[in-house]
């Protein structure tokens, strides 16, 4: 039996809960920017068997430790980055060691034994985790009144495990689209990205399961824009659409695509079933890559919502959160 694969644009999306946003006026924005955090902990990104005179063993695995787990304290000491956990680990003299974190929602608490290599490197736990990410996506709106803004349309992730990170700081810098790298049939294209480290464009104030949000600081991205309005379910319908999208510089421009199914109740951020129909956005793209989540899609004049991900066997088309399920993410 064939199976569709799919690939989330930039970071993978979590499951999503259908709310009851009220309708706003904002201003699409379909901006690339890259994104910068820290994670409120380390996330275990993957582990590894350690070589040892009694052979190779995972410590952290036969603990019951699993990737994408969130650790936050190590013997007690909050653990901020990687070096802080190792530093707990190298000081150990072989003792256990606790440590507190989370899986997904669920509080965890585990014992592993530090164990010593047959390389001398010391007392190790098999490992391999990450505390801060940068990447590049699209900002999707921005409120002119106070300068919230939503993007992505999904969480921010890490990129082994794919656990969503949880926020401890975060901010929006500038980014430009360098190079496009195309998609094609199996294999998943990726816009490559320049930043300005030296500038932030807004804070970072929530990752959640359905965008990362927070508040724009430099309102030159959006002054003098009209707003228009937020589209409500039962307006979203089939047929011709267009996306909000920077596939080049810095500069979004509009191109043509089919919303071939609205599924308002749907459980996996899958609310929009879309199809790229623009021949110059194919030509350059193949149709949506990773880096364009948070795309805004406009239908009949208002923001219906923002592309999430693409299909790998059919770059030409993807998927999209509707506008209101991020709006109610942010309370």
């Amino acid at each position: 039996m064939n199976r569709r694969k799919t690939y989330w644009c930039g970071v993978v999306a979590a499951i999503l809960l259908i709310g009851t946003a009220q309708a706003a006026d904002v201003i699409p924005l379909g901006i690339p920017a890259g994104v910068r955090m820290t994670a409120e902990g380390v996330v275990i990104s993957s582990m590894t068997e350690i070589d040892t005179p009694a052979g190779a063993v995972c410590p952290g695995e036969e603990a019951g430790l699993e990737t994408g787990d969130i650790l936050q304290t190590a013997n007690g000491v909050g653990i901020d980055s990687s070096e802080t956990l190792a530093d707990v680990v190298h000081n150990s003299e072989g003792k256990p060691i606790e440590l507190v974190g989370l899986r997904g929602e669920t509080n965890i608490s585990v014992s592993v034994q530090p164990v010593q290599s047959t390389s001398g490197d010391g007392y190790q736990i098999g490992l391999l985790i990450r505390d801060s990410m940068a990447g590049i996506g699209t900002l999707t709106y921005v409120d002119p009144k106070n300068g919230d803004f939503g993007a992505l349309g999904h969480p921010v992730t890490d990129v082994d495990s794919g656990a969503r990170l949880p926020l401890e700081t975060g901010s929006i810098i500038p980014a430009q689209v360098v190079r496009v790298e195309m998609g094609t049939a199996g294999k998943p294209g990726e816009l490559i990205g320049t930043y300005d480290f030296s500038t932030e464009l807004g804070k970072l104030e929530d990752n959640t399961a359905r965008g990362i949000f927070g508040t724009l600081t430099d309102t030159s991205l959006y002054a003098g824009q009209s707003t228009v309005s937020t589209a409500e379910p039962e307006e979203v319908h089939t047929g011709d659409a267009e996306i909000l999208s920077c596939v080049s510089g810095a500069q979004p421009k509009r191109y043509a695509v089919c919303i071939e199914k609205v599924t308002p109740d749907a459980s996996d951020c899958r609310n929009l079933s879309l199809r790229v129909t623009d021949e110059t956005l194919l030509e350059t793209t193949g149709g949506i890559v990773p880096g364009m989540s948070g795309s805004p899609i406009i239908q009949d004049g208002k923001l219906i919502g923002a592309v999430t991900h693409v299909l790998v066997n059919h770059p030409d088309r993807g998927y999209g959160i509707l506008i209101n399920n991020m709006l109610d993410a942010t309370g």
